[in-house]
C-alpha cells in the first residue's frame, strides 16, 4: 500500500487560501520556466501587501532577465528585465521590496502607495522587508524610475512600525479632514501595568489614543483581555481611548477629535 505523502514548504503563518494559490501556481512555472521570479502585483501578494481590489486578480507575473525568454499562457505576464535583484521569500523567488514598490510608481493612487510602503517598512506580517531610508534611497537615486515624483510624495507620508493598512488609512484620514497628523505608537509607560504600552496612533500632547479593532479582536477572547487591560493601564495614565471600527461614523470621531483636541470646527465653503 502506498503511504500518503506530505509535501512541506514554508509558509507565513499569515497566508490565505489566495497566498497559497498564487505561491502554487509560481512553483508550477519555475518547473516549465527556471531562472524567473514573481514580480509587479503577483509579488506584491506574495510580500502580502494590500492592493486595492482591481490587482487582486489570477493574473501570474513574472520576470526574467533573459531577453529572449517567450511565455504564451493564459493568465501569464512575462516582464523582461535588464537586471534582477532576486529574494527567496518563503521559499519562493521573488523581485526585492524596492524593485515592486518602484513598479507601481505609475499605477496606484497616493493613498494605495502609502499603503505599500507602510506594510513593507512597517509591522504588518512579520518585520520590516525593507528599510525607510533605503527605500527612500532606491527612488531617489535609481535611473529612470517612472512617476519617481509620485513615489517620493508618497514616502514623505510612510511611517515606520505601522501594524495594518487600517491604521494607515484612518492616520491618513486624520490628515485629510485637516486634522493633526496622529503619532505612531507613541510609547507610554503605565504604572499599573508595569511597562510600556503602545495605542495604535496617538496625539501624546493631549493624552488621546485611537485604536482600530478588526475582527480579531473581538474573536479573540486573549486579544480582548489584552485590550481592556492596555486601555486601563492608558487611562490610569489619564489618557483618553477612543475605538475605531469599519463602522464608525467618522464624522463623529472627527468631532470628538476636535473637541479633545481644543481644536474648532473647521469652515464650510
Amino acid at each position: 500500500m502506498d503511504m500518503e505523502r506530505f509535501d512541506r514548504r514554508p509558509t507565513p503563518i499569515w497566508a490565505d487560501a489566495d497566498w497559497l494559490f498564487d505561491a502554487q501556481r509560481l512553483r508550477a512555472a519555475l518547473l516549465l520556466y527556471p531562472g524567473i521570479a514573481a514580480c509587479h502585483a503577483m509579488a506584491a501578494r506574495l510580500y502580502g501587501w494590500p492592493l486595492p481590489s482591481n490587482w487582486l486578480t489570477p493574473q501570474l507575473h513574472l520576470a526574467t532577465a533573459n531577453p529572449n525568454s517567450r511565455i504564451r499562457l493564459a493568465q501569464v505576464t512575462l516582464h523582461r528585465t535588464a537586471s534582477m535583484s532576486v529574494r527567496q521569500w518563503f521559499g519562493l523567488p521573488v523581485l526585492s521590496p524596492e524593485d515592486i514598490f518602484i513598479g507601481f510608481g505609475s499605477n496606484l493612487l497616493h493613498r494605495d502607495l502609502v499603503k505599500l510602503g507602510d506594510a513593507a517598512v512597517g509591522n504588518w506580517h512579520g518585520p520590516p522587508q525593507i528599510g525607510l531610508d533605503e527605500l527612500r534611497s532606491c527612488v531617489r537615486n535609481r535611473p529612470f524610475v517612472r512617476g519617481r515624483q509620485r513615489l517620493v510624495d508618497a514616502l514623505d507620508c510612510v511611517r515606520e512600525s505601522v501594524d495594518s493598512p487600517p491604521e494607515t488609512d484612518l492616520r491618513l484620514w486624520a490628515v485629510e479632514v485637516g486634522l493633526p497628523e496622529p503619532l505612531v505608537h507613541p510609547k507610554v509607560h503605565c504604572h499599573t501595568l508595569g511597562r510600556v504600552v503602545e495605542p495604535d496612533l496617538g496625539y501624546p500632547d493631549a493624552k488621546l489614543a485611537l485604536e482600530y479593532e478588526g475582527a480579531h479582536h473581538f474573536q479573540s477572547k486573549r486579544q480582548r483581555v489584552s485590550d481592556l487591560n492596555r486601555d486601563e493601564g492608558l487611562r490610569a495614565e489619564g489618557w483618553t481611548v477612543l475605538h475605531v471600527t469599519s463602522t464608525v461614523n467618522y464624522r463623529q470621531l472627527e468631532t470628538k477629535i476636535r473637541h479633545h483636541l481644543g481644536l474648532s470646527e473647521p469652515h464650510k465653503a
